[in-house]
């Protein structure tokens, strides 16, 4: 008892004992003290903003390393790495005025890194990004970045596509662990709302070494809002309408923290109708609705701090079909599905004297509905309807733990493990992929060296995944499918480094391996897949994809001008593709899923010119190529078209009325696609034109952030590529008007 006693003692006195990090920020020109300032802490999710004189002060529970970082609008985001050891650690900060986008720390990277230390271009697709976005989706407001594209179903459906690779080839990371929405269906979208991200980090390339199995191709890393400010309780209310759907979009979100204790609540709420085409015709059955709901809790102690994370998503879309009834009724008609996921998640990390380990552990729940028969009213929440023609239920545990050992001589060294224990269950007459159970775990580890102008990550890792498939139905009747046991295994690596020849120059060079595994849908189909009129038959002799990327980048920025250039070379052994036969079942083509060595390659550039004296005005473009061929020199499918993007955009100076304004026109040019697989057709190329303007409006003490935009301003009748209604002579959407309103407000402040 005594013992426990003393221990009890210590624990309570070093908790008073806590450590301080305060400072100082001014601009770099005059000197003098800027208010307003963010002083974040990512690894911990702490952070204050700089008071009237620019001084804060952050308190921790531990010493140690941290990264710091200093943003506001107008300015250069700063990092800085930090070493606390005393009680008190003065860090100041002097911010010059900003000329491009600066980046923050990389999420997504174990290391925190800033951008210049990664081997790989990680790009930001951020809050303000998020905020001004015309598209009426967050997968749709991605593609504005080069290299990313979507494969489409009307407004909802989008896959991401990166450097030529969707599906189960690309991986989807938020709250901590992987999203698995049944990837390998074209009429399963991304699976997330919008409500409640603070960014999107892309990662082009394998990320099989950090992410595991289905990062062959890239990585979007949806990086939740940040908890508030210590001491504050503050919260926002938004809302976007779309003239060309009628739709609309609102959400409410409120958010606190107090000493160790923080907690986030988000609710959000939107609803289209059919879309129109730049013929003036709708897309019957195009229309669609989404509810949303987040919370989130956290602590922090001085051995430990976590948060527990709770997700709501339910989506009803139609399926569309034909051209057929002309009106703004949002009844869903038939078929449509009805898509209910559920994610529970803890992110939490433990502190072990000069090392510490993060473990994320997750629980997913996707069910996912499709009706043929009868109609869907709009509702806030759908309860279960009528019987289910499909009716999949896929629910996924999965954990990730590394441990970060102690910097020795510049070098940090991870080690972990990753898994994940996955069921599925079908309730309905009808059947994509059969019930089955997948089971998968994999070690890793990483080491980072960082001296002066070089960095460099390498690693290597180890994975097994075993899938067991249930038969279904009986032989000879439609649907049957057999049941089977699968093994997989796979060794991957990486070797990058970054060199920063000069404050303005650096060069990336990064070798990385990835793999697959094939999924249930390649394995094990048998029938006609709804939507492609397509017979798909699937093949149990598949072997797991493996691929070997290389990559170059180079990145030069000065006070006039900045330049980005990322070339890659991905050599793909055993890609799985679907190829026709000359064999009809039930008046539809029958495909088989087959596989071939391949290659993808290309590159993106960009250049952003502000001339001098103009730093106002940023005249941006940004061009995208990949070319995907089969080992005997035909076509990849459902490779994009190359495309280029010019932006010119003016943040003109503050009214008494306004802050931040700012103004901009762009031109999306996508060249014709002629190379092409058997069962596509070539597409012409198309240039739409788009503008935004918006800014802070200040009424009295209250902040409104209000934009106005407008896609595809001539109305222009186009098909992309990638659209699933090309097929149908169905175009894409014509002219969009898109107003965005959000109010942030304070409830208590400290």
């Amino acid at each position: 008892m005594k013992n426990i006693l003393l221990f009890i003692l210590m624990m309570n006195v070093m908790l008073l004992q806590a450590q301080v990090i305060k400072g100082k920020v001014v601009d770099a020109e005059t000197q003098e003290s800027i208010p307003g300032v963010n002083i974040y802490l990512p690894e911990i999710k702490k952070g204050v903003v700089t008071d009237l004189a620019g001084n804060y002060s952050l308190q921790l529970h531990r010493a140690g390393s941290y990264k710091l970082q200093a943003s506001i609008i107008g300015y250069n985001i700063v990092l800085k790495t930090v070493l606390v050891e005393a009680d008190t650690l003065q860090v100041d900060f002097k911010l010059t005025h900003a000329v491009i986008e600066t980046k923050e720390f990389i999420v997504s990277s174990v290391y925190h890194n800033s951008q210049d230390e990664n081997p790989v271009d990680v790009i930001q697709f951020d809050q303000t990004q998020l905020q001004q976005a015309t598209a009426p989706t967050l997968m749709e407001a991605l593609t504005n970045v080069a290299g990313v594209n979507m494969i489409a179903t009307g407004t909802n459906i989008g896959k991401p596509v990166i450097r030529g690779l969707s599906y189960n080839r690309v991986l989807v990371f938020s709250e901590g662990i992987p999203i698995d929405n049944q990837q390998f269906g074209d009429e399963h979208g991304l699976g997330l709302g919008e409500i409640g991200i603070d960014k999107v980090e892309i990662i082009k390339g394998p990320s099989s070494l950090l992410y595991g199995a289905d990062a062959m191709g890239g990585v979007l890393h949806f990086v939740e809002e940040r908890p508030a400010n210590i001491n504050t309780v503050v919260g926002d209310v938004g809302t976007k309408y779309f003239s060309n759907t009628n739709g609309y979009v609102i959400n409410l979100g409120l958010k606190g923290t107090k000493d160790n204790f923080r907690f986030k609540l988000r609710g959000g709420y939107s609803s289209h109708g059919d879309y129109l085409q730049g013929n003036g015709e709708r897309v019957t059955n195009t229309r669609y609705t989404e509810s949303a709901f987040k919370a989130s809790v956290g602590y922090m102690k001085k051995w430990w701090s976590g948060d527990v994370n709770y997700s709501f998503l339910q989506s009803s879309i139609g399926i569309p079909e034909e051209i057929g009834e002309q009106n703004t009724n949002r009844t869903l008609l038939e078929p449509f599905q009805l898509i209910t996921n559920h994610i529970l998640s803890s992110q939490n990390t433990i502190y072990i004297k000069k090392s510490h380990i993060k473990l994320n552990v997750g629980y997913l729940s996707n069910n996912r509905q499709e009706f043929e028969a009868g109609g869907l009213q709009q509702a806030f929440y759908h309860d279960i309807i009528d019987t289910a023609a499909l009716d999949m239920l896929l629910q996924t545990v999965n954990y990730d733990v590394k441990w970060h050992l102690p910097e020795w001589k510049r070098i940090e060294v991870i080690i972990g493990a990753q898994g994940k224990y996955q069921t599925n269950a079908n309730s309905g007459e009808e059947n994509l992929i059969p019930d089955a159970e997948v089971q998968q775990v994999g070690g890793f580890g990483m080491l980072k060296y960082a001296k002066d102008k070089l960095s460099v990550i390498s690693g290597v890792r180890y994975d097994v995944k075993r899938i067991h498939g249930d038969q279904m139905l009986t032989f000879g009747e439609e649907g049957f499918k057999r049941a089977f046991k699968q093994h997989y295994e796979s060794i991957n690596g990486s070797f990058g480094l970054t060199y920063k020849w000069t404050d303005k120059y650096l060069t990336r060079l990064n070798v990385a391996s990835g793999f697959r595994a094939p999924n249930l849908a390649e394995l094990s189909s048998n029938g006609i897949h709804e939507g492609t009129f397509r017979y798909e038959i699937g093949n149990l002799t598949l072997k797991t994809e493996q691929n070997v990327e290389l990559d170059f980048g180079v990145e030069y920025i000065d006070e006039h001008v900045s330049l980005t250039f990322s070339a890659f070379n991905n050599v793909i052994n055993n890609y799985i593709f679907l190829a026709p036969t000359d064999t009809i079942i039930d008046d539809a083509a029958v495909f088989t899923y087959e596989q071939t060595d391949a290659n993808l390659y290309g590159f993106e550039a960009t250049v952003d010119i502000h001339p001098h004296n103009m730093h106002w005005l940023h005249f941006e473009t940004q061009y995208a190529m990949v070319i995907g061929e089969k080992s005997n020199g035909t076509a990849l499918p459902r490779i994009p078209a190359n495309n280029l993007l010019v932006t010119l955009k003016a943040e003109v100076k503050d009214f008494s009325w306004m802050k931040n304004p700012y103004v901009s026109v762009a031109g999306n040019t996508f060249f014709d696609q002629t190379s092409i697989t058997s069962f596509e057709t070539t597409t012409p190329g198309y240039t739409l034109l788009s503008a935004k303007v918006g800014g802070d409006l200040q009424l009295g003490k209250q902040k409104v952030i209000l934009s106005l935009g407008v896609t595809n301003i001539l109305n222009q009748r186009y098909y992309n590529h990638l659209s699933r209604l090309k097929a149908d002579g169905i175009y894409n959407m014509g002219r969009n008007v898109i107003v965005n309103l959000k109010v942030p407000f304070g409830i208590w402040k400290k």
